[in-house]
């Protein structure tokens, strides 16, 4: 190519070009070349779109984060090329992946309608009679997760639902060598499969009654956490509430929660773990009393509020120990999922509002609940951290060309026995049916529709009734 070319020509453009000249520079060179006629027009339009061209640069080897193969959510690469932005799920990382950050939200629409029996307010001591239906935004969440310098792992994430804002995690962390990370702030207490599933994951718009009332809490602590293949164990001590309260002495909580996947392949899986979380009760210190305590859950919607479990706090408690075992097993779009919890609590009427004999109580509940994938999905299990993550479906919202997302059903039966209360006649049961419709259009946006049938129990009340919801989700 360019055979007539000079030389001195070629000298003067290399120069040039190897310079790093301005593209108007160049266009000027090229132009003299032109009216000398040393280059045609062709030759010149040749130049041009050559040094248009970007030179390639030299890949950049990411630094492999630890846990990123398991998909641990924080040290997840952006992408596998040197693009430094993503969108939807908006990060930005480093060329070499060592320093990245993510924005993160949700937003959950509840929408409810009820059909209680006369008697469910008596059953709930609730005064006066429930709304029939119910429009509420459940959780509205934003917040941003990252990783600095390769090992140091942040988040901070606030909540405004309910036109409030709370702190939900809150934390820094230092990944370990062995597949591990230390972590300090404000997080979830290492305790139950279902709580540790983030609620967008959750196969039903509630978790279960057993599970939401015998829960721990997000509390300021220090945690340890495993980030294995095949196995979780989390463990750490924790305060109670993030506010500070001169009245009130501190309580504080000692967790422990471990599972394995005896099976775990491609197309499925089994589950078994258990934990153990043990609080001291905080002290309000002008009386000497003991800080209610509240285990509390509703009837599957928070559209509709009735508080068919807890609706009264217990008082009078020492201290309280939860304990729990857990299951689950899928194969192929099937899938299946049990807890068992119990929790054992200490009284001492001389410091609290205590109008029994009784010096301990005991509460207990459990949950069944199963599904399965109508468009061949498989349940997303994450044994490295003992709980469910992010549903994908095989082929996205496009009725363009022909796909509807993932459809899923399932069913759950739970109860929930908090009877045994610290004033006689203020404990409750409930026991809950409910089938589940799941309408999973982008991993991101998420349909989901609830029948619930359940029956509650205080004292001589018992009643029960149907509650129907839909919930619309979108996370990013």
């Amino acid at each position: 190519m360019f055979k007539h070319i000079s030389l001195g020509a070629i000298c003067a453009l290399s120069l040039f070009l190897a310079a790093g000249a301005q593209a108007s520079e160049t266009d000027r060179l090229i132009e003299i070349l032109i009216a000398k006629g040393i280059l045609t027009v062709e030759e010149a339009e040749t130049i041009r779109s050559e040094v248009a061209q970007p030179a390639p640069q030299e890949p950049v080897e990411k630094v492999k984060l630890i846990g990123s193969e398991l998909g641990y959510e924080p040290t997840a690469p952006l992408r596998d090329d040197r693009t430094t932005a993503q969108v939807p799920r908006f990060g930005i990382e480093s060329a070499d992946g060592a320093d990245r950050f993510r924005m993160r939200g949700r937003l959950q629409v509840d929408a409810a309608r009820q059909d209680f029996g006369d008697d469910i307010s008596n059953v709930a001591r609730q005064g006066h009679d429930f709304p029939e239906y119910g429009v509420i935004l459940r959780r509205v969440r934003l917040g941003a997760l990252g990783i600095m310098r390769e090992r140091w792992e942040w988040q901070i994430e606030a909540d405004f639902s309910e036109n409030e804002v709370d702190l939900a995690n809150v934390y820094m962390a230092y990944l370990l060598e062995h597949g591990g990370r230390l972590a300090i702030g404000h997080f979830k207490e290492p305790f139950g499969m279902e709580y540790a599933t983030s609620s967008r994951y959750i196969t039903f718009m509630e978790r279960s009654t057993a599970a939401d009332a015998y829960k721990v809490n997000r509390e300021p602590g220090i945690m340890y956490e495993t980030i294995q293949p095949n196995w979780y164990l989390g463990t750490g001590i924790f305060g109670s509430g993030i506010d500070l309260d001169r009245e009130v002495r501190e309580g504080w909580a000692f967790s422990l929660r471990g599972s394995f996947a005896p099976y775990l392949s491609d197309t499925g899986f089994v589950h078994i773990g258990g934990g153990v979380n043990r609080r001291v009760n905080a002290v309000d210190k002008d009386s000497g009393d003991f800080l209610p305590v509240r285990l509390r859950s509703r009837e599957g919607t928070r559209a509709i509020d009735a508080r068919l479990i807890g609706r009264n706090d217990i008082e009078g408690v020492k201290n309280f120990t939860r304990s729990n075992l857990e299951f689950a097993a899928g194969h192929g779009p099937w899938w299946l999922q049990s807890e068992y919890y119990r929790v054992n609590l200490n009284l001492d009427p001389d410091r609290g509002d205590v109008r029994v004999d009784d010096d301990s109580l005991t509460l207990d509940g459990w949950y069944l609940q199963g599904g399965w994938f109508l468009t061949g999905e498989q349940k997303n299990y994450r044994a490295f951290s003992g709980d469910f993550g992010q549903q994908r479906p095989n082929y996205n919202f496009d009725p363009r060309n022909g796909t509807w997302g993932a459809f899923e059903l399932a069913f759950r039966y739970s109860v929930a026995d908090s009877r045994e209360h610290s004033r006689a006649g203020r404990g409750q049961k409930m026991e809950m049916y409910t089938a589940g419709l799941n309408w999973y259009m982008t991993p991101e946006v998420l349909m989901k529709f609830n029948v619930i049938y359940l029956e509650g129990e205080r004292d001589d009340f018992k009643d029960d009734g149907w509650v129907y919801g839909m919930r619309f989700q979108y996370i990013f």
